[in-house]
């Protein structure tokens, strides 16, 4: 379960990137909630990696 979490973190943060990178190229608002809804899911997910340590 922990190497899971650990994938879904780094697709999150290079889904960020790409989302980042891409909304500032563009402009485009809709990469926005992309952009918000990859760093939620990773931040959730780094919660649950820390609380599961403990």
């Amino acid at each position: 379960m922990r190497q899971v979490l650990k994938w879904v973190i780094l697709l999150c943060v290079v889904s960020f990137a790409v989302n980042g990178l891409m909304y500032w190229r563009t402009g485009n608002s809709d990469l926005l909630i992309n952009l918000y809804s990859s760093a939620v899911l990773g931040v959730l997910s780094a919660v649950w990696l820390i609380a599961r340590k403990k």
